[in-house]
């Protein structure tokens, strides 16, 4: 009995055996003809370059990756620091065992030895509910930060000001590294470089087990992290003309080291950066007041500038291969400050009244304070098998003294006025997720979060007071406000493959808020209590091995922020007052998405077509407060809709020329009402993005890219379209060890910004111009001790 079991078990392991393939090959320095130790070599999932497996060549340069799961097409990598990393598509659909023989490794960009080098990893790719934008790919922003390589994305548009808009909405939701931000959105990203970003995931239909919060979706910052054992430490300096001559600069600075020993890895980090940017302002406003017009006009010049400088340190720790403990703190101090000199002429009824000068100074003092842990257990070393938690912190600490003085054209004092706002904002987070296999390649999903919330704002408007010789302070336009707001939720996933043709994903997330205001009137205190249930749906079909089909569904909210609800007015300059609304009600959206992707030959297409559908939307719009004067204030102001397609292109034309190209076509409705004032809106507008890179003799790589942004319209008005040219000149030094990049941004100087509302009592305009081009130099160090008795691991971001 003993015999016949051994024989069916030594038959169990050959079949076993039969059904795993085997890759072999030898990697080889193409200049020296050297075989090359330590070379990371690995299989990757060829649609969402997810890694399947891998592992390093010997002394010999030999490498052999077994147990290879047959029936697949792989994408297969090459890949060591200061050379060119090697791409080959392999098919063990029709083969048990590739011998790709030798692979030549050049710190060139030539095709070597029948290896083809396709474009370092795609400008886009996709997953069944994101896709992933490669900035590494992106020359012309190393010097710039996260909101500039937004602007070179399809999906995403930022305004004059530097606020980010995704599909059309500001309402989306921020991550960095999978967690919340403890900054506004169009903040944080101001503090990120973009020297220090590996993707970034645009989630425009979230799966259940992301944060319902939002409009458009989630954007997910994914940072820089090193995974090659040993010390390596990634430098890099920039500076730039400020577009005002030669006075001013700008210039900063990052670094990234990292220590990696086996079980326990460190990063650490720091920034500064001195910004300055100028711009020329050109501003109409008209206001109707019964039968009388009054109208200003201003020229100026605009300035912003500050310091923002910060650490960060980060820990992971793995005793064994089954459990992995995290640990992160992050701080920064931002000063993003703000100057203006206009020149006004006031208007009545066209008769000339005043000619004087404004001077405005805006100082913000801001400091961010965040931290996290998190740990998780995979259950038989499987890592669809899993529990964890997370836990975050944040601290927003700010302070903001604004102040506007008018002087006549004789530089005679005339009066002035000063606003001052302060308060901290305080977030914690803990989240517990759990993941199990089922059969037939279904998995399960649970997870519970709890986010509570505090934060407090205290706001004081100052007058000049000549009979006293000081600025006073107004009681009727200075507040007190604390807001609390908790979200407790919990979410269940279903999701699996069919036939390997079929994905899906099922989910569903019930959401509770918790919101208590209280403000300097007691009688205008406000509490919500709410339960809300948000679905969720996703589907991919692969047709055949380079056409696949993708759909999804999704319902989320966007709630009032602090700001938005306080009721009291506050002054931002002598011409414009703000007032919240606290009777706003929370957006929900329904989203729709149907994606197709084909993979080329050398390179990939995908479109993808959506709509999204917006209640109770909420809009800022501009009223008249007072003679020349005009408040801004939320509203819920009806219905949007918005149907649209977004088209990707990219593809390697020979050896030394690639592009890749992008546009977002959409149809925008607004339907609502005010006051008796109409808001119905609608337009179709569309923007576009076409990247060229070119190789050059000498490792020189050249990137030439255009953005088109037609007009878009909004509540009141309309925001006019611009187009932009950017050039970037790359060159690589010491094999790949250091790096400089040359850019030239706005070169034609087209990139104007003009904005207009026009109603029945006011008429607004305003264009913001940049004075010159903008000319920067980024220089990247890569410093590290490898031997040749490091082992490199498999990648999850980029080596340095």
């Amino acid at each position: 009995m003993r015999l016949i079991y051994s024989l069916i078990f030594c038959l169990i392991t050959i079949i076993s055996f039969t059904q795993k393939g085997q890759l072999i090959g030898k990697v080889i320095d193409e200049k020296s003809n050297n075989p090359m130790s330590y070379v990371t070599v690995s299989l990757h999932n060829q649609n969402d370059s997810l890694l399947i497996t891998g592992g390093i060549t010997n002394s010999e340069g030999e490498f052999n990756i077994k147990d290879i799961e047959l029936g697949n097409i792989y994408l297969f990598k090459c890949s060591f620091i200061g050379y060119q990393s090697i791409f080959k598509k392999l098919d063990f659909s029709k083969s048990k065992s590739i011998n790709l023989e030798n692979v030549m490794l050049s710190v060139s960009n030539e095709v070597l030895d029948g290896v083809e080098v396709l474009a370092d990893k795609p400008f886009v790719t996709y997953e069944i509910d994101k896709k992933v934008v490669n900035v590494e790919a992106m020359s012309n922003v190393v010097s710039q930060t996260a909101v500039e390589v937004l602007a070179n994305i399809p999906s995403i548009s930022v305004d004059m000001d530097g606020n980010v808009s995704l599909r059309g909405s500001q309402g989306f939701t921020l991550l960095i590294n999978g967690r919340p931000s403890a900054m506004p959105p169009s903040d944080a990203l101001q503090l990120i470089q973009a020297s220090n970003i590996k993707d970034i995931e645009i989630i425009t239909n979230p799966s259940a087990k992301y944060d319902a919060e939002g409009t458009s979706g989630i954007i997910n910052v994914i940072l820089k992290k090193n995974k090659l054992e040993g010390v390596s430490t990634l430098i890099n300096i920039n500076g730039s003309n400020a577009a005002n001559g030669t006075d001013y600069w700008n210039y900063g600075g990052d670094f990234l080291t990292s220590i990696n020993k086996g079980k326990v890895k460190f990063n650490i980090g720091g920034q500064f950066v001195d910004p300055n940017r100028f711009r020329d302002i050109q501003q109409i406003r008209q206001t109707v007041l019964g039968v009388d017009t009054f109208r200003i006009e201003s020229d100026g010049i605009h300035r912003y500038f500050g310091k923002n400088y910060g650490g960060n340190a980060a820990m992971e720790y793995s005793p064994n291969e089954s459990n992995f403990l995290n640990i992160g703190l992050n701080v920064r101090k931002r000063q993003w400050n703000a100057a203006a000199n206009y020149f006004f002429d006031e208007y009545s009824n066209d008769s000339l009244l005043y000619d004087y000068e404004n001077r405005e100074r805006t100082l913000r003092d801001f400091f961010v304070l965040s931290g996290s842990m998190g740990y998780q257990h995979l259950f038989n070393k499987d890592k669809d098998h899993y529990f964890s938690i997370t836990s975050t912190y944040n601290l927003y600490d700010g302070k903001e003294d604004a102040q506007t003085e008018f002087f006549s054209l004789e530089n005679d004092f005339q009066g002035g006025n000063r606003n001052t706002e302060f308060g901290p904002s305080n977030a914690i987070r803990v989240s517990l997720d759990y993941q199990k296999p089922l059969k037939n390649s279904m998995k399960i999903q649970l997870g519970a979060r709890s986010d509570f919330g505090f934060s407090r704002d205290d706001q004081d408007a100052f007058e000049y007071r000549f009979d006293v010789g000081e600025y006073v302070r107004l009681d009727s336009f200075s507040t007190d406000v604390t807001y609390v707001q908790n979200v407790y939720a919990g979410y269940g996933i279903l999701n699996g493959e069919f036939k390997e043709k079929l994905g899906y994903q099922f989910g569903i997330r019930a959401e509770y808020t918790d919101r208590f205001i209280e403000m300097t009137n007691s009688n205008l205190n406000a509490t919500i209590q709410r339960l809300n249930w948000f679905p969720s749906a996703h589907f991919s079909y692969k047709i055949d091995d380079k056409n696949q089909l993708k759909a999804s569904a999704s319902r989320r909210i966007n709630r009032p922020k602090t700001w938005h609800l306080e009721p009291f007015i506050a002054w931002e300059d002598p011409y414009t007052v703000r007032q919240g609304n606290p009777d706003l009600l929370p957006e929900y959206i329904q989203s729709y998405e149907l994606g197709y992707i084909k993979d080329l030959e050398k390179g990939s297409f995908s479109t993808e077509i959506y709509f999204r559908n917006v209640n109770n939307i909420r809009a800022r719009i501009q009223e008249v407060y007072d003679t020349n004067v005009i408040v801004k204030r939320p509203v819920n102001a009806g219905v949007s809709q918005a149907l649209g397609a977004e088209f990707s292109f990219n593809k390697r034309v020979n050896k030394w020329w690639s592009f890749n190209a992008g546009a977002n076509l959409f149809y925008y409705k607004i339907t609502g009402q005010i006051s008796g004032s109409s808001l119905d809106q609608e337009t179709f507008t569309y923007r576009g993005r076409w990247s060229n890179s070119f190789l050059l003799p000498k490792d020189f790589k050249i990137q030439f890219i255009s953005n088109y942004i037609a007009d878009v319209v909004s509540v009141q008005g309309i925001d006019k379209g611009f187009i932009s040219f950017d050039l970037a000149l790359k060159k690589d030094f010491s094999e790949g060890k250091i790096s400089s990049t040359l850019q030239m941004r706005n070169i034609l100087a087209t990139e104007r910004r003009e904005t207009w509302v026009d109603t029945e009592t006011l008429y607004s305009y305003r264009m913001a111009t940049p004075r010159w081009l903008v000319v920067a130099l980024s220089v990247s160090f890569r410093l590290n001790n490898f031997s040749n008795t490091d082992k490199i691991k498999t990648e999850e971001g980029s080596e340095f």
